[in-house]
């Protein structure tokens, strides 16, 4: 019987971060101003799985099931929803530098966010920025789409480009709304670098199983997105039906990567940098990266969600800092390797 060492090795590896990926979201909730006691933190999680045979203080209970747990899921759903949806993006353009964000969603969430809050019109009440933050963005990148189109095709260089000039024309309508309020821009600027805080269960019963539903729907296209990332005429050759393929991805991709930029705000780096990751880890095909990068993208966003709380003593800072930080170096390592290995080594 022949034992594939590689292959086992490879298996191991998903041990390895699914552990790590569970650790960080129970450590995280011993994270904050609050200082709790580990043996409430692992009595409340059998208390919520419907183990009562404890007796924790009330106040611990509430820090810890209404105030931290919601927004550790909430950070580990945006940080695998925008890791997929940049290995999904990466598979289609072929392109390394490729990110969720370059088909416009980040820059079509921002126009909605500041509409909403240079214009303190709520017609959705609390619901209005991530609201308007959703719509905006599927907008954008329906219009990148249709601008894109050729001749019944959307060439993976013309929808990049034409991506990157839209998101240029709209950053342009959002700095000109910004210099109409200048007294609005701590609060714009302070979504614009992305917040995790005040995400609650009420958020989440929406985000973790859109993302959930996603991320499985995309894995499911695995064998097209692997045919895509060889190139069209070889995905055609292999009996890909490239267009609808291509369609199909970046709707439920930008669905699932609007929904979660409309309660987090602009959340850098994790998109573009975790694909990279798991194929280093795991070899080329997306059976593999795009779980791979769902857990360390997860894991990577619950950790800096964890440093955003204790830089600044008393301060939570925007985690869009805290994952520029990181991500800048982090990149330029990367890319040095690639560069030496070739993109797509299985």
């Amino acid at each position: 019987m022949n034992i594939s060492w590689k292959k086992i090795l490879k298996d191991f590896s998903y041990g390895i971060i699914l552990l790590i990926f569970f650790m960080s979201i129970i450590l995280s909730i011993l994270v904050g101003p609050v200082s709790i006691p580990f043996k409430y933190v692992y009595e409340s999680i059998f208390y919520q799985l419907g183990y009562h045979g404890f007796s924790i203080p009330l106040k611990y209970y509430e820090i810890i099931v209404i105030l931290r747990e919601p927004e550790i899921i909430g950070a580990a759903a945006v940080g695998a929803s925008l890791a997929v949806g940049g290995a999904v993006i990466q598979s289609i353009f072929r392109n390394p530098i490729s990110e969720p964000y370059i088909t416009g969603v980040s820059s079509g969430a921002s126009l909605g966010a500041v509409i909403v809050i240079v214009s303190g019109v709520f017609i959705f009440g609390i619901f209005s920025l991530p609201i308007f933050a959703f719509i905006f963005s599927l907008a954008t990148v329906g219009l990148v789409y249709l601008l894109s189109m050729r001749d019944g095709r959307t060439p993976p260089v013309v929808m990049l480009l034409t991506g990157i000039a839209i998101s240029l024309f709209i950053t342009s309508i959002v700095a000109l709304l910004l210099y109409s309020r200048p007294d609005m821009e701590n609060e714009v600027f302070f979504w614009l670098l992305g917040s995790l805080q005040g995400i609650s269960w009420r958020e989440d019963s929406i985000i973790v199983p859109l993302v959930l539903i996603s991320s499985i729907f995309l894995f499911s296209m695995s064998s097209e997105l692997n045919a895509l990332q060889m190139g069209e005429d070889h995905a055609k050759s292999v009996g890909v039906n490239v267009e609808r393929a291509k369609a199909k991805a970046i709707i439920v991709s930008t669905i699932a990567v609007s929904a979660v930029v409309s309660i987090s705000g602009l959340i850098g780096f994790v998109g573009l940098i975790f694909p990279h990751v798991s194929r280093i880890m795991f070899g080329g095909s997306n059976r593999r990266v795009i779980p791979a990068s769902a857990i360390l993208g997860g894991t990577f966003l619950v950790l800096s969600n964890d440093i955003a709380h204790l830089i600044v003593v008393g301060e939570v800072i925007p985690i869009g800092i805290i994952t520029g930080i990181i991500g800048v170096p982090f990149f330029m390592l990367l890319m040095l390797r690639i560069s030496r290995r070739g993109y797509y080594d299985a």
